[in-house]
């Protein structure tokens, strides 16, 4: 399976991602029933990536009736407003201005199916511009590329050399949580795993594998984390 993996993983590299970064260059249209969204050019696109729909088929299997939910880097909005289906309140976070005008307007498209005054859509770098609460579920699919976010694009697929987002993301959702809450992280076998294990540590919190799931080109992993 490694060796398929690493085969399809050259092809997608070199033939794949530059169509679908030529495609994508243009806004879209994506049906995931009952919603119908617009996914504005260079915010993150569901349909074409794995982990999305990997953290939302997980996601559904949780009791989330009466619980308050943020989730951190909402893109294109299809976790956030599924979860609004279900959960008491969700806070869609999002730093990205283009998918921030982009959830505003799938939101408004979208109102016959999303239940009154649940979703909010706020434009926030990770927590900061939210007052501390004690939030039942905060869900992720975090950038984990150590590399420097040059675009708004990038900020999906980079997290900084030193892996600054995570630091800044550990340390800044603990103060949103209390020994019930949870952190629902999805990621990749491609990245650095032992590396963002550390950080979360050093933050007071303990990784626990709940899931994976075998793509073409990767692994992917869901966490659950909760405070030591």
């Amino acid at each position: 399976m490694i060796i398929v993996q690493k085969v399809f993983r050259y092809i997608a590299t070199r033939l794949y991602k530059p169509i679908l970064a030529n495609y994508l260059k243009k806004n879209r249209s994506y049906n995931f029933k009952p919603f119908k969204f617009i996914i504005l050019s260079g915010v993150f696109h569901p349909a074409f990536f794995y982990s999305s729909k990997f953290l939302l088929q997980y996601l559904n299997k949780l009791k989330l009736e009466n619980k308050n939910v943020i989730e951190v880097g909402a893109g294109s909005g299809l976790i956030a407003f599924n979860l609004a289906l279900k959960a008491k309140s969700v806070i869609a976070l999002e730093l990205s201005k283009k998918a921030i005008k982009g959830l505003m307007l799938n939101q408004q498209n979208n109102k016959t199916f999303l239940p009154t005054n649940v979703l909010k859509i706020i434009e926030s770098n990770l927590f900061e511009a939210i007052p501390h609460s004690v939030i039942d579920y905060i869900v992720v699919n975090p950038p984990y590329y150590p590399n420097i976010a040059k675009n708004e694009t990038e900020l999906a697929w980079n997290c900084g050399k030193d892996f600054d987002y995570f630091q800044n993301f550990f340390s800044q959702a603990f103060n949103f949580m209390n020994a019930e809450s949870k952190i629902i992280m999805v990621i990749s076998s491609q990245c650095n795993i032992n590396k963002i294990n550390s950080i979360a540590k050093s933050c007071g919190f303990n990784m626990q594998l709940k899931t994976t799931k075998k793509f073409l080109i990767e692994d992917n992993y869901i966490f659950e984390i909760t405070k030591n």
